[in-house]
């Protein structure tokens, strides 16, 4: 078909507030189908785009945080027309179940059924003749170069932007059957396979002809808890293709421990060549029974792999609910103990309700320690917490002969007014936020200071315990 003199814009809403770490799969995919048909299309990057030269404007946000871009907001009525919208941002936080369920069933298939998009003719097989089919359509990888070279022209290292660059990037699988209340997929009921990995694996190669994309990532809600002969299979098929690949939203550590063929999921990933952490998740407390006995599978086969979990937090928080508060930051250290306890590392996710809790800068706080290695695994909250502080200390010209006190030597110096003393220059020691925050919360909840005392000095050198797994 001869290239339509039409221009498209493509907007990734979440690149244009904040950022994201990760490419939009999706625009992705309609950038490929756009290509195929030789129809002119741009990465819109600029809040103040003109807007005029655009037939048609898809925008895609994955945060329901997000804030639309300025030219949208700013549109006329007319122009407004030129706008199709489309992603979880837009309907993740409706209530009403079965508003819920028409959105997110529209919003699945929007794209499909797009009157401009099914006027052009689908070239990536299968049944369908017209329109763009998402599960078979090839991703155009190129889409984010334009933003990634601007980035490195504004001074930061192309590494940085190594998601929009070096994967492959598809869902093999969809759909899950675990009904979490705060997960888009909460109201699945299976899982179905999606995606032959052929129809989204990258084979371009550079000039001396390395592969440009060595990696694969994965979106696959709840993988291994697919039929035994679907991940079977596409686990060998990646595998077999000698690339490093990972599960970026996690795989279900509870089916180790609760299909009869867990050993032979983690015997077979114990042989993969996985990018990175393997990542599970451990979101709800309830399921430690199940998280320790799949640890002991997982570790048997795989003690010196790196694995990581996500820890699911903040959902549901309020101002005054003050015990639903302390329940829950006492559930993240009790399930940071398990982890430790078998030499795991953990990653806070917060939901964005933690904004509304009573202290929600601890969440920031815990989060800056967990999800950095290197504090995690060497120390615990509260020494993190007053490393804070004597480094705030030693910036600020201080002497400090301790980098980290015990909390009652720290709680004696407090009271007889160390902290409040002049020195030589006039300049008086002051709380670090982080260490502040800590002690408002112990201030907080006085009937449970001891316990977060303690649950604050877990210490994976301390807790570690190998003889649980051999």
């Amino acid at each position: 078909m001869p290239k339509k003199k039409l221009k498209i814009g493509l907007v990734d809403a979440d690149l244009l507030c904040n950022g994201t770490r990760h490419p939009n799969l999706v625009l992705m995919k309609l950038a490929g189908f756009l290509n195929d048909n030789g129809i002119d299309f741009k990465l819109i990057i600029d809040q103040d785009e003109d807007i005029t030269p655009y037939k048609l404007i898809y925008i895609s946000r994955v945060f329901t945080f997000t804030q639309m871009p300025a030219f949208y907001e700013n549109a006329t009525p007319a122009q407004k027309r030129k706008f199709r919208r489309g992603g979880t941002g837009f309907y993740a936080n409706e209530l009403n179940v079965n508003i819920y369920r028409q959105k997110r069933d529209d919003d699945m298939t929007q794209l499909e059924r797009d009157e401009f998009l099914c006027q052009y003719p689908n070239h990536r097989g299968g049944p369908r003749k017209n329109g763009i089919d998402l599960a078979r359509q090839m991703p155009y990888y190129h889409l984010y170069d334009s933003f990634v070279d601007r980035k490195v022209a504004e001074g930061f290292k192309r590494d940085k932007y190594k998601d929009y660059q070096q994967y492959s990037i598809g869902f093999l699988t969809r759909g899950c059957i675990r009904h979490c209340p705060f997960c888009i997929n909460k109201l699945e009921d299976k899982i179905f396979p999606y995606s032959d990995l052929e129809w989204f694996l990258d084979e371009e190669r550079d000039e001396q002809g390395r592969l440009v994309r060595p990696y694969i990532y994965l979106w696959d809600d709840n993988f291994l808890a697919a039929d035994p002969a679907i991940w079977r299979a596409k686990l060998q098929q990646l595998i077999n293709t000698g690339r490093p690949f990972q599960f970026r939203q996690g795989l279900d550590e509870r089916m180790l421990a609760q299909s009869p063929h867990g050993e032979e999921m983690a015997e077979m990933l114990s042989k993969t060549k996985y990018h990175g952490d393997f990542i599970f998740a451990f979101d709800n407390w309830k399921d430690r029974p199940l998280i320790e006995r799949a640890l002991k599978i997982w570790k048997h086969y795989n003690p010196q792999k790196g694995t990581k979990f996500y820890l699911f937090c903040g959902f549901k928080q309020t101002e005054q609910g003050y015990q639903k508060f302390y329940r829950d930051i006492w559930e993240i250290f009790q399930r940071i103990k398990v982890l430790m306890t078998y030499g795991c590392v953990g990653y806070l996710m917060r939901h964005e309700d933690y904004h509304n809790a009573p202290i929600s800068n601890l969440y920031i706080q815990i989060a800056r320690w967990c999800n950095q290695q290197a504090f995690y695994k060497k120390m615990s909250f509260w020494e993190y917490s007053y490393r804070n502080q004597t480094f705030w200390e030693q910036g600020a010209g201080f002497e400090v002969l301790k980098p980290v006190k015990p909390y009652e030597e720290f709680l004696r110096d407090y009271e007889t007014g160390y902290y409040d003393r002049e020195d030589s220059r006039g300049k008086v020691r002051k709380i670090c936020k982080t260490l502040q925050t800590l002690l408002d919360t112990l201030e907080m909840f006085p009937e449970h200071r001891e316990e977060l005392l303690e649950m604050f000095n877990y210490k994976m050198s301390n807790l570690n315990d190998p003889k649980l797994w051999e």
